[in-house]
């Protein structure tokens, strides 16, 4: 008994040990993420230390065990209190003795040069305890994105409030003064310690472009997708299409409404909209991304490229080179799952990036399966021959390993409908089906049938939409195939 315990003992302390809290991020490490991890000291109770160290300036994050299933982020510096998943925390460059808290998320940066703490605060900010504006100079503090409200506002200098009566713009002058802030939405607030000046920039007002239409489900306003912009002229979404005739028509609106302009015209998948244009006409059925230029009427609906890699793929990691196309694409029909048929992996890293560029990429910590995030780890691969699928929508991906048989032949075997939204019906036209197992992604068995028969039924109709493999096997072997729900 004390042999056994002995020995769980070891194996715990010996996982526990191994549990690492580290900064990565270019305001720490130089990059974010694997290979730019700065492991900081374990002192016990969940303290983390580092003395003496010298931060290039600029954002970082705390992670748990080099990954990012457990980070922490903040607005705030030298000191603050990171949660999970929060924002990047914005570094000035200095030397520092580190404190990191994992149990309750605060950290203090102590020993470099002194770093006033500046916040907003007044009516005019819906938080009572103020917005924290961050420095990467410890001279000019900014607020991004912000929304405020109809009222007063003050810069809190280190526990100083200072304001001045104009807006947007003005010099700080002393205690009593207010500044008389206008409600709205704005890009940036900006203050300059060494002159005192300060600056609200209100976000520009752009109208509401949305796509609506028979093709997503109906022209009401509940099936109505609004697009994204930057800067009011190029409008962009990601929507699923009905193909089908009579059901496959759709426009472009402003301001969710009709008596406002709206644009159509007779061509697919790309042409150029109007305001006396008719219903475009989706020609197949699918997950588009979608471009429309408002001043231009152009409009663009496309499946974007999606490829894999990373040092595990044949074609190593993107260099950065303009134009560069990622050697290993995946093929798809409708836009939302991707295939490659067949590609041999090395052991290393890799991730799925769209449209040859890092702005949309996926990654997981698992493998051979599972489901992928944007901006995730790098998925850590184990050398091999491999087909792929994944799942741009959902994020799921699965690395086959091709099963070798001697006598089954696909040819002789039928799964249809495939994808299906109800039951998936098996035939084997020269072999009895000993059993079929349904497993999703995450290698987690959701059905089993022994039919014993050429054919079966298996009951989707319950199971979460997404990929699944079904493991058939006869007497002569099994045989592994990809379905959808959908």
């Amino acid at each position: 008994m004390k042999t056994k315990l002995l020995l769980l003992l070891l194996v715990f302390f010996g996982w526990t040990s191994q549990a690492q809290v580290s900064m990565t991020g270019p305001g720490a490490a130089g990059g974010w993420g694997d290979g730019f991890d700065i492991v900081m000291n374990d002192n016990g109770g969940g303290i983390w230390t580092l003395s003496g160290f010298t931060m290039p300036g600029g954002e970082f994050k705390f992670r748990k065990d080099l990954a990012w299933a457990v980070n922490w982020g903040a607005v705030g510096f030298p000191t603050g209190t990171g949660v999970q998943d929060g924002p990047n925390i914005t570094a000035i460059a200095g030397t520092y003795d580190i404190t990191f808290n994992e149990n309750t998320g605060e950290y203090v940066f102590s020993g470099g040069a002194p770093i006033p703490v500046v916040k907003l605060v007044g009516s005019a900010v819906s938080d009572a305890a103020g917005i924290n504006m961050i420095t990467t100079d410890g001279i000019v503090y900014t607020a991004s994105n912000v929304t405020l409200l109809d009222g007063n506002g003050q810069f809190d200098i280190d526990g100083v409030l200072l304001g001045e009566n104009s807006f947007p713009t003005g010099t700080l002058s002393g205690a009593s003064d207010n500044i008389p802030v206008v409600g709205g939405g704005y890009t940036s607030v900006t203050i300059d310690l060494s002159s005192g000046t300060y600056s609200f920039v209100a976000a520009p007002i752009y109208p509401v472009i949305s796509i609506i239409g028979s093709a997503l489900g109906g022209w009401d306003e509940t099936h109505e997708v609004n697009m994204t912009t930057n800067d009011g002229i190029l409008y962009t979404a990601t929507v699923t299409l009905d193909g089908t005739p009579g059901s496959n028509e759709l426009k472009f609106r402003t301001g969710n409404n009709w008596s406002l302009p709206n644009y159509g015209g007779p061509d697919w998948p790309s042409g150029i909209a109007t305001t006396t244009g008719g219903n475009i006409p989706v020609g197949a059925s699918g997950t588009y991304s979608v471009t429309f230029n408002l001043t231009t009427g152009a409009y663009n609906f496309f499946f974007p490229t999606i490829a894999i890699v990373g040092d595990g793929t044949p074609g190593g990691w993107p260099t950065g080179t303009p134009g560069e196309i990622d050697a290993a694409q995946l093929t798809t029909v409708d836009g939302k799952v991707y295939t490659l048929s067949s590609i041999t992996l090395l052991n290393g890293g890799a991730k799925f990036r769209q449209n040859n560029d890092w702005a949309v990429n996926w990654g997981a910590a698992d493998f051979p399966a599972g489901i992928a995030t944007q901006g995730g780890a790098n998925i850590a691969t184990v050398a091999g021959d491999y087909s792929v699928t994944f799942d741009r929508v959902t994020g799921a991906y699965m690395f086959d390993v091709p099963f070798a048989t001697n006598t089954f032949n696909k040819s002789n075997f039928i799964v249809s409908p495939n994808p299906t939204s109800g039951v998936w019906n098996f035939t084997s036209a020269n072999k009895e089906i000993v059993s079929i197992q349904i497993v999703d992604v995450l290698g987690k068995t959701v059905a089993t049938v022994a039919p014993k028969a050429i054919t079966a039924n298996v009951d989707a109709s319950n199971l979460a939409n997404g990929l699944y493999i079904a493991k058939i096997s006869t007497a002569n072997g099994t045989e592994t195939v990809k379905l959808m729900k959908n």
